[in-house]
C-alpha cells in the first residue's frame, strides 16, 4: 500500500496537504504552509518512518509515485517536478489534438474559383 499526498493551494501563499490511504483524499481544514515545498517537507517527515514510495496529487492532478525520502532531501526540486508534470497534462488537455486531413480529402472539399 502507498499513501496518497494531495498538496492544494488555499490562498495565493498558503498551502495545505491531506493523506490518505484511499484513491479519494478528502480536503480538510489542517496546517497552512507558506510553500507547497514545505507541504512535501513536512509530509515526507512524517511518512519516512513507514513508507518509501508515496503517490502525490497537485490541485486533484494525479501525478506519480515519487521517493518519500526526496520529499525531504530535496522538496524543492521535486515540487518543480511536479509543477513542470501538471503544466505538460495541463497543456495536453487544453489543446485539442489535430488531426491533418489526408490530401485527398483536402483537395476534393476545395474549388477553385473560375473567375
Amino acid at each position: 500500500m502507498q499513501p496518497i499526498l494531495d498538496i492544494r493551494s488555499v490562498h495565493s501563499h498558503l498551502y495545505t496537504y491531506s493523506l490518505c490511504a484511499a484513491s479519494a483524499a478528502e480536503p480538510r481544514d489542517g496546517d497552512l504552509f507558506d510553500s507547497a515545498e514545505h507541504c512535501l517537507l513536512d509530509a515526507g517527515q512524517g511518512l519516512s518512518h513507514y513508507f518509501d514510495q508515496v503517490q502525490i496529487r497537485f490541485a486533484g492532478f494525479a501525478l506519480g509515485s515519487y521517493p518519500v525520502a526526496r520529499m525531504v532531501s530535496d522538496p524543492l526540486g521535486l515540487f518543480e517536478e511536479l509543477m513542470s508534470r501538471v503544466l505538460r497534462t495541463c497543456r495536453t488537455r487544453a489543446v485539442p489534438q489535430w488531426r491533418p486531413q489526408p490530401a485527398s480529402q483536402a483537395l476534393g472539399s476545395e474549388r477553385l474559383s473560375s473567375a
